[in-house]
């Protein structure tokens, strides 16, 4: 059961931190890390909602997907929706994430930071700060994590309760989405149906999300 007073303390704090991002960050040095999972799809809603309420007019928000080997088509075509919905340019970028991050830096030297999903329960991010430098090795970016605190359920509460839109697999089974080579539906998830057959519950229904959130990682 979420606490409500906490949740929306959450959703607060997260705004605040992405106000003080446009703040500290002028439109040229800043982008969205979106990969078209649950997590960063809350964040682009938050961070949309929040420039229209501001009514930041002309303001083009930059969005990277770091395109993975094997990508689901599902994902692929939720990054078309996303787009649509939301009217915002999503640039598609292939190779490894340090590739990728040492490419953006070299196309722009006047990018400072980098908005993120990651909450705590991820791999590594445990002790991840609200704003971090990137580690010793990786091209030098403030890392901007508004959604660290953050539960599985805090992230699904949001998406049901405000409608936002997101990834088809998230409707059959899949709690973690990396691409085809490293995700399955979560087990945690299956079901027998009264035929007899085989099925998965929807990712919103999984019962202890932080816990089981990555089964179907591999």
């Amino acid at each position: 059961m979420v606490d409500d007073t906490s949740y929306h303390e959450k959703i607060e704090q997260s705004k605040q931190l992405v106000e003080h991002a446009f703040k500290s960050f002028k439109q040229n040095e800043i982008f969205l890390s979106f990969n078209g999972g649950k997590d960063c799809t809350v964040l682009l809603d938050i961070i949309i909602k929040l420039l229209q309420e501001h009514a930041s007019e002309g303001y083009e928000l930059n969005c990277i997907y770091m395109q993975p080997a094997e990508p689901f088509e599902e994902i692929e075509e939720f990054m078309k929706a996303c787009q649509n919905h939301y009217q915002v340019r999503i640039r598609t970028m292939r190779g490894g994430i340090k590739a990728i991050l040492e490419q953006i830096c070299d196309e722009n030297s006047n990018i400072k930071a980098c908005i993120m999903g990651s909450r705590r329960t991820d791999p590594y991010c445990d002790k991840l700060q609200p704003m971090q430098e990137t580690d010793a090795g990786w091209p030098k970016l403030m890392r901007i994590n508004p959604l660290l605190s953050w539960t599985c359920n805090d992230v699904w509460k949001y998406i049901r309760s405000n409608n936002v839109p997101y990834c088809a697999l998230y409707d059959q089974g899949y709690t973690s989405i990396g691409d085809k080579t490293n995700t399955i539906p979560n087990p945690y998830l299956k079901r027998t149906g009264n035929n007899g057959e085989e099925m998965y519950l929807a990712a919103f229904q999984l019962e202890e999300g932080d816990q089981y959130e990555r089964a179907g990682r591999l």
